[in-house]
């Protein structure tokens, strides 16, 4: 096939993809549902859809700082939520001291983002020689600022040995 056959071949191909009959993908549509024809399923915030779950129980930081845990989780559709993070020791339940945050989002607050979260514990100011538990809890916030939880999918543990 010469080069000019290819050309006009490409041509023809690429004006047949654009004749005032197809639909672009690029326009001016609006859809104006996201439901199809039989309905949509139940959109109603519920506790009973809160989850969070850990990709790991156990973590041994072997001198590593900062301590980075993520997995998956599920706020139902409530409009906002936070993942409350506090670190004890596993021997007395005596609460330590520890910097908690989140690498991504738009906040430094960790919480449930497009199904998926993490959360980064400075352990520095942690003692070594020590085995600590770190409590994960998913809080969802409906639209008057009322918390949500979960006790039973809604709550993690890990724990963390220095």
């Amino acid at each position: 096939m010469s080069l000019r056959s290819c050309i006009l071949l490409v041509i023809l191909l690429f004006q047949s993809g654009c004749s005032q009959y197809s639909d672009g993908l690029v326009g001016d549509f609006l859809e104006s549902s996201k439901c199809p024809a039989n309905g949509c399923a139940n959109q109603a915030a519920s506790e009973n859809y809160i989850s969070l779950t850990t990709s790991t129980n156990s973590v041994n930081t072997s001198g590593s700082n900062p301590v980075t845990f993520g997995g998956d989780c599920q706020a139902s559709t409530y409009p906002s939520n936070v993942i409350n993070t506090t670190v004890v020791y596993q021997s007395s339940g005596a609460p330590v001291t520890a910097a908690v945050s989140s690498n991504t989002g738009n906040s430094v607050t960790p919480a449930c983002r497009k199904g998926r979260f993490d959360v980064t514990i400075d352990t520095s100011a942690m003692p070594a020689g020590n085995v600590y538990t770190v409590k994960f809890e998913l809080v969802a916030y409906d639209a008057n600022n009322v918390a949500h939880r979960n006790a039973a999918s809604g709550f993690k543990t890990v724990t963390i040995r220095k």
